[in-house]
């Protein structure tokens, strides 16, 4: 039994079963909606929050740097600064040791590197499905920090 489905519509799961908290950064409604969704639904897997921009997640990255153990941060087209406050983010979660997989719209090889040196744990595009995604947060978790891999 994986889990009892309670009136609201979460599940309580085991205490033995291990979760993975994820926070979920992303601009578009319903992409956040969608990722929620999606990540909900697989019992070993917590999303805390799903917040609409950087700023908002940051305090989950607190003075205790108690950190949920996977942050999905959607890239969108942006400026140069907007690129480096993204670097400046991803090197403070790094540093509370979240795993951070970046999901961009498009490949972008220095963007992929930038954000490999800033400490993001991996780099896929944002159509990637479901269950690669699922792969990935669950890798990502297990191994801590790895090399970036690119779509």
């Amino acid at each position: 039994m994986l889990g009892t489905p309670l009136e609201t519509g979460k599940m309580i799961r085991p205490q033995s079963t291990p979760t993975t908290s994820i926070l979920i950064v992303e601009k578009h409604t319903a992409v956040r909606r969608a990722l929620r969704k999606r990540l909900s639904a697989t019992p070993d897997l917590e999303v805390l929050a799903a917040v609409p921009e950087p700023a908002a997640a940051m305090p989950y990255f607190g003075g205790d740097c108690r950190a949920p153990d996977v942050v999905l941060l959607g890239l969108h087209s942006g400026s140069d600064e907007e690129l480096f406050a993204t670097l400046t983010m991803v090197q403070k979660m790094a540093r509370c040791s979240a795993a951070v997989i970046i999901l961009a719209p498009y490949a972008d090889e220095v963007e992929r590197l930038l954000l490999q040196q800033a400490g993001a744990s991996s780099y896929l595009l944002k159509y990637i499905d479901s269950y690669r995604l699922i792969q990935e947060i669950k890798a990502v978790s297990q191994q801590g920090h790895s090399a970036v891999q690119g779509d």
